[in-house]
């Protein structure tokens, strides 16, 4: 009997060591909207997409052909007949996928069994081509991010060119007078300036207050690492709203009434965000 439980918990200890997380693809609103994204859904693993860092909530959900997908929630759905897209049930955040028998409806199928999902969420559209697929996936979540947690581009200093110093030319000699020693002449390098050039069409203030969306989303970032402010929270959203009226050229004065966030909360994520 003792070796039996020992073989089983040996069984057990292996199993749970060979379990291996799958990988997650991510994709920023501004880039899933604007491209044409399409997505694998493996048999036996399904999809998840993910708009939790984005702060919207799912309204409607289509498929053009349910015949080989279907699809649940995280949260309450909008009634389709209702076309209300800020009813109060549409509180969803993740929308998972899955593949089902295939089912003979009087709809055109693709070659492949390809078909297009769209998810109507209280402030845009996404459209995504879905393929069931079959194996091991590459991937089995969609993480949709808000343009706000994009990486700023690393620019690197241009490296100034070498400056070219011409000898002096010695100067004709003199009849009952030696020649002067040439006189050694040092140059110095002049200190690369940093020069702000805005954009063309864009006025100083409108980079500023860019420069000002930056910092605050990188203090909401450092916020969100610290735990002070829970992603999808109504200060997180708030937060959000005022970064995109900055974007817009409104001024922080402006930002905070609008989005009517805390003014010190606004002040102290812009502070972490400029260190």
């Amino acid at each position: 009997m003792l070796n039996k439980l020992a073989i089983v918990t040996t069984f057990l200890v292996a199993t749970a060591s060979s379990v291996v997380a799958m990988p997650i693809l991510t994709v920023y609103e501004n880039d899933a909207n604007s491209k044409a994204i399409e997505l694998k859904v493996w048999q036996g693993y399904g999809l998840t997409i993910n708009l939790m860092s984005t702060g919207e909530t799912i309204k409607q959900v289509w498929i053009g052909d349910p015949s080989r997908f279907a699809f649940t929630s995280n949260g309450g759905l909008c009634q389709s007949s209702g076309g209300d897209s800020d009813c109060a049930g549409g509180k969803a955040t993740v929308i998972f996928l899955r593949q089902i028998d295939p089912i003979k409806f009087p709809v055109t199928s693709s070659s492949n069994g390809s078909t297009q999902i769209t998810l109507l969420t209280n402030e845009k559209q996404y459209q995504f081509k879905i393929v069931p697929a079959t194996g091991n996936p590459a991937y089995t979540s969609l993480v949709v991010k808000s343009d706000s947690d994009r990486p700023l581009p690393i620019t690197r200093p241009r490296t100034p060119l070498p400056l070219t110093v011409e000898k002096p030319q010695s100067a004709p000699p003199v009849v009952h007078q030696p020649s002067p020693p040439p006189q050694t002449i040092t140059v110095q390098k002049p200190q690369p300036v940093a020069v702000f050039r805005p954009n063309p069409g864009t006025t100083l203030d409108g980079a500023i207050q860019r420069n000002d969306a930056n910092a605050l989303a990188f203090g909401l970032a450092e916020a969100g690492r610290k735990g002070q402010v829970k992603p999808g929270s109504t200060t997180w959203n708030k937060v959000q709203d005022a970064i995109k009226l900055l974007r817009r050229g409104k001024t922080r004065d402006e930002a905070i009434s609008l989005s009517q966030v805390d003014k010190t909360t606004f002040n102290q994520l812009l502070e972490w965000g400029q260190l």
